[in-house]
């Protein structure tokens, strides 16, 4: 990030213009409104801005107006233009240095009850014996009824050394347990998680690029190598992005000295990064990066550089499109900082990554092919639609033909196998998380006696499944929630009634006549349906289970390596990986054909 330090005027300035910036918002839903010069509109605002000070019939409060209009920037530029309060511009700060002074523990809101919801592995609450599920009732003696979870993640961080006392309700236990844990510097791993897959297969989960990213990737392949990995999957899927040169630096690893990475272009700054070095991952190394549509911004980066370079095959959907550069500008010495997209990100071969709604030029494109669809002007369309093909038309190294547009598209494209409604409503309750808690005293006495420990090969009895099934039953909250066809049955009994008392014939709804019969069959045979999911999705329901006894009794690590089994886009990186003809067709040169080339290439039509 970049970081310029305002004189008072700057500041001045730079507020009133992000003021007329937000004013221009409404002037810019009128066709063609005139351009006037900076300077004027900024003094034309001040005069505006004056007078409502002095004139007008109440009192205004200048900060929620000036926060008014800088929240308008959006409206005009794009989603990643933000202005930053102290705090947030604080959290921002701990999330790109990627370590902070606290207890180890990750936290969330269960049933309105700050919960654990698992400890960090070495840290002080981790050694402490702080569990997932733990309940914080206090903190500091103060209780944490009606603390805000952000409330409670400042009362729990703080100087490294110090000290913060935390009650914990603990399910089995009848009184509050206290823990005095000392605060120390709490690093967060870029890498969640590694390990060998099956034969010479190495995994990494590369979680974010942070300050420490490098440095935890290439921890990894050093240990993946030790352990006879000879081929690697990277998995950035939901990787939100984060700092360039952690991007820059990650595809080095893999890359030749020379090739060119990533280059930003734009109205104040260009530039061109090419790896400085050979990678330590040689090139003979066959690799397969995943990404979806929640990889973003730095994984883009990386993935399209290593795509167009045909140096790893990508595997999954099309990546999020966010290619803009942002800078940070601190306003003030209180804290508050302006985040401004500065540039565009563009691959070694051309593409530019940022999808066109994510900037004004692409969004006044796509506005003109919708006028020209509305006004059936077909000469227009195709006009417009051939430049973008001739302009977003790229090839790779070997020749492969990619396409620009934003976002990466993948090699392959991989479905994930639809999650069934049951166990959807399982996961959007944490109803896993909620009878881990539970069962685990019990499960742990169960255990011990029988001289057993909780690992990957233990297997969930059905007498857990059914406890399971009887947990989530007599829990209100998961059995108000109704499947979409039960909504659908609701509406329809409504749609009747309406439509009965609208014809005059108000004596005879739905609850006297035949149709109720049908109703009522109908939600009978849904309900049924509904709990038959349990039995139907049973072996799914028991790795759910099981994910969250692993997590709990020995970590997230382990709980990730089991969870991965049932992941059908890395089953397919797998496949690709283990079958050497099929891994170098998909990422080698296209073969050429003896018939003469088309004049002009077109792009492959997705199914």
């Amino acid at each position: 990030m970049n970081f310029y330090k305002p004189s008072f005027r700057n500041l001045f300035v730079a507020t009133l213009s992000a003021l007329c910036l937000a004013n221009g918002a409404f002037a810019a839903k009128e066709k063609q409104a005139p351009v006037g010069d900076f300077y004027d509109e900024v003094s034309r605002l001040n005069k505006v801005l004056s007078e409502v000070n002095r004139k007008y019939v109440e009192d205004v409060n200048p900060t929620e107006l000036t926060d008014a209009a800088l929240n308008g920037i959006r409206d005009i530029l794009d989603p990643h233009t933000t202005v930053f309060s102290p705090k947030d511009y604080e959290s921002l700060k701990v999330s790109m240095e990627g370590k902070f002074g606290g207890v180890g523990i990750t936290i969330s809101l269960r049933d309105n009850v700050l919960t654990v919801i698992s400890p960090l592995s070495g840290t002080p609450a981790f050694r402490l014996g702080i569990r997932a599920g733990d309940q914080i009732r206090k903190i500091d003696g103060k209780e944490t009824k009606g603390l805000t979870l952000d409330d409670a993640v400042n009362q729990l961080r703080g100087k490294i050394g110090t000290d913060v006392t935390i009650s914990i309700q603990r399910e089995g236990v009848p009184d509050l347990m206290d823990f005095t844990i000392t605060r120390a510097e709490i690093v967060v791993h870029a890498v969640p998680y590694y390990g060998m897959l099956e034969n010479d297969i190495g995994y990494i989960k590369l979680a974010t690029f942070s300050d420490k990213t490098t440095s935890d990737v290439v921890n990894a392949i050093k240990a993946l190598q030790q352990q006879g990995m000879k081929k690697i999957i990277l998995d950035m899927r939901y990787n939100p992005g984060g700092l360039l040169n952690q991007a820059i630096d990650i595809s080095e690893l893999f890359l030749k000295k020379g090739n060119t990475i990533v280059s930003t272009k734009g109205r104040t700054q260009q530039t061109e990064s090419r790896s400085r070095r050979d990678g330590v991952v040689k090139q003979d190394i066959p690799m397969v990066i995943l990404v979806n549509q929640g990889s973003a911004s730095a994984a883009e980066i990386v993935s399209g550089a290593l795509q167009d370079w045909d140096r790893a095959l990508i595997i999954g959907k099309t990546s999020f499109g966010k290619g803009s550069v942002q800078t940070i500008f601190p306003l003030d010495n209180q804290g508050n900082a302006l985040k401004l997209t500065t540039a565009f990100y563009y691959l070694p071969f051309g593409r530019c990554i940022n999808k066109p709604e994510n900037g004004i030029k692409g969004l006044k494109l796509q506005e003109e092919e919708n006028e020209a669809e509305e006004a059936g002007d077909e000469a227009k369309l195709d006009s417009l639609k051939k430049d973008t093909l001739a302009r977003d038309t790229f090839y790779t190294n070997n020749g492969r033909m990619m396409f620009g547009g934003g976002g990466i598209t993948p090699d392959v494209e991989v479905e994930l196998s639809p999650m069934p409604w049951v166990v959807q409503v399982q996961e959007r309750m944490a109803m896993y998380f909620k009878f881990a808690v539970k069962a685990r005293p019990d499960l742990e006495k169960d255990l011990q006696k029988n001289g057993l420990t909780m690992s990957p090969e233990w297997e969930v009895p059905d007498s857990l499944f059914q406890q399971f099934r009887d947990f989530c039953m007599k829990d209100t909250n998961f059995t108000k929630v109704k499947s979409n066809a039960l909504v659908g049955v609701d509406q329809l009994e409504k749609s009747i009634i309406r439509e009965q008392n609208y014809m005059g014939d108000s004596s005879k709804t739905v609850s006297d006549s035949l149709l109720a019969q049908r109703i009522a069959d109908m939600r009978s045979a849904l309900e049924i349906n509904r709990n038959a999911q349990f039995d139907e999705n049973k072996d799914y329901i028991k790795d759910g289970i099981k994910r969250e006894l692993l997590t709990a009794f020995i970590n997230d690590s382990v709980s990730t390596a089991f969870s991965l089994k049932r992941d059908n886009q890395l089953k397919e990186a797998v496949k690709y990986l283990s079958d050497m003809n099929l891994y170098k067709k998909a990422i080698g040169a296209p073969e050429k054909k003896a018939a003469k080339k088309p004049a002009q290439a077109k792009p492959v039509k997705k199914k």
